[in-house]
């Protein structure tokens, strides 16, 4: 029963079905809506970081991993695990559930323990995504990451996947660019405002977007 409430399966070597399926669908994604991946020697090739990123489109979170080629760990609307062949598949490639539009305080503890057992977790702040493009203002729920876990965090910029249509093999729409690694504490903020780092994670997500992309971040 603890499968089907939604705990995600660690450790990675029994994602049996990414495993299986993901060079299949990678290769099929990459011709059908391929991609442009800038800064990948900014991503650690193992162990945990906390890879922060915009969210635009459905496209974002799998089309991401397509591009790093890992299986990367994501919270999902927990309506999403009610369905019985979403959820199945959602729980096989790791992903778990979060309360979306309140503080779920099981969501980030699992997503520490996702960390913790040496995975890397992605993670969007805006909590859901941006019908405009623009940037979002990120909530705290990431500073509580940061901070009790210490990983590095990857900020990620995610551009053109609204826009890009599946079947376009000869263009190149979706560009990614990944960030310099750094930790929380390299901010040089105060542990006691999670808003004000959740922010000064976000800025760093806005410097590799397109000035019009950056939203409440422009400055």
């Amino acid at each position: 029963m603890t499968a089907l409430a939604g705990t995600p399966t660690l450790p990675q070597e029994r994602l049996w079905l990414w495993r299986l399926g993901f060079p299949i669908v990678r290769a099929l994604a990459g011709f059908l809506c391929p991609w442009r991946l800038e800064g990948a020697e900014n991503v650690p090739p193992s162990g945990p970081f906390i890879l922060v990123s915009n969210h635009i489109n459905w496209k974002d979170p799998p089309w991401m991993e397509f591009a790093l080629g890992r299986a990367i760990r994501y919270m999902a609307k927990r309506e999403l695990f009610q369905v019985p062949v979403i959820g199945y598949i959602l729980r096989a490639i790791g992903a778990f559930p979060v309360r979306r539009g309140e503080a779920d305080r099981g969501a980030l503890q699992m997503a520490l323990a996702v960390l913790a057992a040496g995975q890397p977790l992605g993670f969007f702040p805006e909590g859901h995504r941006s019908e405009s493009g623009q940037l979002l203002r990120g909530r705290p729920g990431v500073a509580f990451i940061a901070q009790h876990s210490d990983a590095p965090i990857i900020p990620f910029a995610v551009s053109g996947t609204k826009d890009a249509r599946l079947g376009r093999f000869w263009r190149r729409d979706i560009l990614f660019r990944a960030g310099a690694p750094f930790r929380v504490g390299d901010l040089g903020l105060s542990s006691d405002d999670p808003q004000a780092i959740a922010d000064a994670i976000m800025r760093r997500v806005a410097e590799l977007l397109p000035t019009e992309m950056r939203g409440v971040y422009m400055t």
